[in-house]
């Protein structure tokens, strides 16, 4: 039982430098990096702006700005 918590630890701690170097490596091309949150997709630019991806009634996708709930 010991080693699959070790093991999970280490998976999650190689899932969290994967993503750090994916978002280093979106924003050096100018591109956003995107992450989920309550069933949305957001996007946030290398300028620090955050999007939310829509979908109107024809499936056209935009963009809306995104605000944090506090």
């Amino acid at each position: 039982m010991e080693a699959m918590k070790e093991i999970t630890i280490e998976l999650h701690e190689l899932g969290r430098i994967a993503g750090e170097k994916a978002r280093a490596e979106a924003w050096a091309a100018g591109l956003p990096y995107s992450y989920g949150v309550e069933g949305k997709v957001i996007l946030v630019y290398p300028d620090g702006r955050k999007t939310e991806v829509v979908y109107d009634p024809s499936a056209e996708r935009n963009e809306v700005p995104y605000v944090e709930k506090e």
